[in-house]
């Protein structure tokens, strides 16, 4: 009887060989980070030496993104306009990177004038909070290809971007550097850490933003992102690049982790390797139960999923469109169409149809429960597994 397969490849988080790959991955469809459906097929392991949850960055994995990248629409279903979140402060809308803007100008609490880089920048979502939040500060952009250069020049104080798939080479010193939703991409990200530490002026600090695979079971089905932190594993790898959190935590936005650093080294612990796969084994099982529900509710009359991002692309690719609407509360989705289908406010979704919430239970449970008594029936997904190692 042999054991589980192992792959000969280095952990991304701590280094050490020993990566157990998850085989009842392959068989799950998955999603770009934009919000795209996407075959299954895909690799997944856990470190039995710290149990990080990675991707393997290999030959089919980087053709995979080459391809993903090459047509990549950030936020194209709402006309670019980024993704908006609820405080759990305020209860206030703003758009997540506004958020992000207010949480490291509040902690760090900049001076008038200063430098800051925001690696993997996209169409400049973030460096517009930052020039009003600093607007006498230089602002720089890095992302792979100059395709959001006209984007980034509107943005007042923004100096230049260097598109550039390796951080290494970026010209300079930063007061600040940020990495929002850029770091799980990252094929190499030790070495990226370890390049963006560099770049810090003395005092200088690095910001970074990642989904929390704790608590965001999607996030394992994205196709394109290599790592899938947890609080742990995160602050593990930043201190082997370098880096002393002043904030590491997972209160400021909603299924993230806000890390703030700077350069002094601080050893840490390795994370220990049974909570790796103890939510590699639990997510993986939950989301087959998610489409296994899909499926059976997809037969009864019209159906349709609430929900237009990662969650609901994802479903809506693994019912292979089988789907007669899609539901969303976010007004610059409601009224398109995604695939011929329509895009409808809660209130507005077909009389006696269902609508599907692929969502965490605890999230779709109380989604469920404010829309009950309109048209359609809202229905949530199964509960996450018992029991399972």
């Amino acid at each position: 009887m042999t054991g589980p397969e192992t792959s000969g490849s280095a952990c991304q988080i701590c280094g050490d060989h020993g990566l157990e790959m998850q085989p009842e991955f392959a068989a799950l469809p998955r999603v770009t980070s934009d919000c795209k459906p996407w075959p299954a097929g895909g690799s997944l392991a856990v470190c039995r030496s710290c149990g990080g949850i990675q991707k393997l960055p290999d030959r089919r994995w980087q053709d995979e993104i080459r391809r993903i990248y090459g047509a990549y629409e950030i936020y194209h279903l709402s006309g670019g306009a980024e993704q908006i979140v609820f405080t759990t402060a305020s209860g206030e809308a703003s758009p997540r990177s506004q958020v992000l803007v207010d949480f490291v100008t509040a902690t760090v609490k900049p001076p008038a004038r200063g430098r800051l880089i925001d690696i993997g920048c996209g169409n400049g979502a973030a460096l517009a909070g930052f020039s009003k939040a600093l607007p006498q500060w230089e602002l720089y952009g890095n992302e792979l290809s100059d395709r959001g250069l006209a984007a980034l020049q509107k943005i007042p104080n923004f100096a230049a971007l260097y598109a550039t798939d390796d951080v290494g080479t970026i010209p300079g010193r930063y007061d600040l550097v940020s990495m929002i939703h850029s770091l799980e991409h990252m094929p190499a990200p030790l070495s990226t850490l370890n390049a963006a530490t560099g770049l810090l002026e003395k005092g200088g600090h690095l910001f970074i933003e990642v989904p929390d695979i704790e608590t965001s079971p999607f996030d394992l089905l994205v196709a394109d992102h290599l790592c899938h932190f947890s609080l742990d594993t995160l602050r593990y790898l930043a201190s082997r690049a370098g880096l002393t959190a002043a904030v590491a935590t997972t209160s400021v936005l909603g299924k993230e982790i806000t890390y703030l650093g700077h350069s002094g080294h601080q050893p840490l612990p390795k994370p220990g390797a049974p909570s790796g796969f103890r939510i590699a084994g639990a997510t993986i099982a939950w989301l087959r139960t998610v489409i296994e529900r899909a499926r059976a509710l997809s037969d009864r009359g019209q159906f349709g999923i609430f929900g237009t991002s990662i969650s609901g692309m994802w479903l809506y690719g693994a019912l292979e469109g089988r789907i007669d609407f899609f539901v969303d509360e976010d007004k610059s989705r409601i009224g398109g169409r995604y695939k011929g289908k329509p895009i409808f406010a809660p209130q507005d979704a077909p009389a006696d149809s269902t609508v599907y919430v692929p969502l965490t239970p605890i999230v779709s449970e109380k989604v469920v429960a404010r829309l009950e008594g309109l048209g359609a029936r809202f229905v949530p997904p199964p509960a996450w597994p018992r029991n399972v190692s």
